[in-house]
């Protein structure tokens, strides 16, 4: 299992508005089957954060795919990166690796 950090850009014509309440309970089946981690908007709501635990960026890729946002195409951009929790108090939680650790591609 690995950790993806995904930022969605909204487009900006607040459309993602309408489709919100959908996409939350999404969001909220994926985090109850325990492969969302931690997810929220950014303040000024142009946009979020969702971090996957999950066993590829295939997956990951899936997961976008199926979301409402993107079904309702309110997306003008979605970066996905393969992300290490090392510091801090949320990352002790996670089953995370340690950076000292080979990486896969090493």
């Amino acid at each position: 299992m690995a950790y993806y950090a995904v930022e969605y850009v909204f487009t900006p014509d607040n459309r993602h508005l309408d489709v919100r309440a959908t996409h939350r309970e999404y969001l909220a089946r994926l985090g109850k089957e325990g492969r969302l981690a931690l997810s929220g908007p950014w303040a000024d709501d142009t946009g979020g954060l969702l971090v996957f635990r999950v066993d590829g960026e295939a997956e990951v890729r899936e997961i976008v795919e199926q979301d409402p946002y993107r079904a309702a195409d309110v997306l003008g951009r979605v970066r996905i990166t393969r992300w290490n929790p090392a510091f801090g108090f949320l990352a002790e939680h996670l089953d995370a690796p340690h950076l000292d650790a080979p990486h896969p591609h090493d």
